[in-house]
């Protein structure tokens, strides 16, 4: 039976990943920190749970070893908190994983990175030719640093393949559609460009891409953009979700370089006052959400044969109906 190693079991994409590899009759293990509530239920589906943080090579070694595939999905995943814990999960914990895949001749490792890794600010369309940017901000770079490391040990022999998600959505997400749900419902979330394009990808495609990665022949050595690639922009989100929880839709516009001021300004606030909560505002997302690229995934569907299965009105339609299921007090959870 292949074993297969899922780094990040506890969070919104490798959950997801874990079931997915149950269903498909992987015997599973899963790197989890030591007292994370997820523990009991991991074992409890029949993972093997290995208690260890990313940031410890012994117990990034204890498991990996004896595995045949490694999905590593574990990330510091925010655009708040210290540059330091950015570096040692991002980039360090993936230079673990890196190197345990080499020393222990795993067969194939997937590599969950980021579209934040290309200049999509700058670009009007974005595809797996675009460079790397470079942008000062913790998230994307430390991403950037871990796919260099990704890349230097193919080099030295490992069979992997990296992934690219843009925003990935779905029930149990507690980045974007509860976020916004509730600055919507409390009447604080204001836009600041207009009709921006947003790119999503549903969680359940995003696995099913990943799935791919890691048994295609033609997907090792390779970089994938995951994206389902329908149309919406970031007001037609926000209208949807308003309609969902019957509450007003933003209808007030600043100007992005305001509204980019202001948010490095909060942030500066945040910073003397060390506090651990993310501001209302921060420049990382102000950015993001006023990105216009088109992501052009179709080397995915090219190389991997991979489609989109739930399409962009059905994502949104289950995605709602889970978010209207939880208590609206649990909906800002960073």
């Amino acid at each position: 039976m292949t074993v297969v190693l899922v780094t990040g079991a506890s969070g919104f994409i490798g959950s997801h990943l874990v079931k997915r590899c149950l269903q498909d009759g992987y015997a599973v293990k899963a790197l989890v920190r030591k007292g994370n509530a997820c523990i009991a239920g991991l074992q409890k589906e029949g993972v093997e749970v290995v208690e260890g943080d990313i940031r410890d090579a012994g117990a990034v070694n204890r498991a990996v070893n004896g595995c045949d595939l490694v999905f590593h999905v574990a990330a510091l995943t925010s655009d708040w908190g210290a540059l330091k814990d950015f570096i040692d999960i991002n980039i360090g914990g993936t230079r673990h994983v890196c190197e345990a895949v080499l020393m222990y001749q795993v067969k194939r490792l997937v590599y969950v990175s980021t579209y934040e890794s290309f200049n999509h600010f700058r670009h009007e369309r974005v595809n797996e030719e675009t460079p790397y940017a470079i942008q000062n901000l913790p998230y994307p770079d430390t991403k950037i640093g871990a796919n260099e490391i990704v890349w230097n040990y193919i080099g030295l022999g490992i069979k992997a393949s990296l992934v690219y998600p843009v925003w990935v959505y779905g029930p149990g997400d507690r980045t974007l559609f509860p976020l916004l749900a509730d600055g919507i419902r409390r009447r604080q979330l204001f836009y600041w460009s207009h009709r921006a394009p947003i790119s999503l990808v549903y969680i359940d495609n995003l696995v099913d891409l990943l799935m791919h990665a890691a048994v295609h022949p033609d997907a090792v050595g390779e970089g994938f953009l995951a994206c389902d690639g329908e149309a919406i922009t970031f007001e037609g989100v926000c209208e949807r979700i308003a309609a969902k929880i019957h509450a007003k839709p933003p209808s007030l516009y600043l100007p992005f370089n305001l509204v980019y001021r202001l948010a490095g300004m909060l942030e500066a606030f945040f910073r003397i006052i060390r506090s651990s909560k993310r501001p209302l505002l921060t420049r990382h997302a102000v950015t993001l959400l006023a990105s216009r690229a088109v992501v052009d995934s179709s080397k995915a569907r090219r190389v991997l044969g991979w489609s989109p299965r739930v399409g962009l009105e059905d994502g949104i339609r289950q995605t709602l109906d889970w978010l209207t299921s939880v208590d609206p007090s649990e909906w800002k959870v960073k």
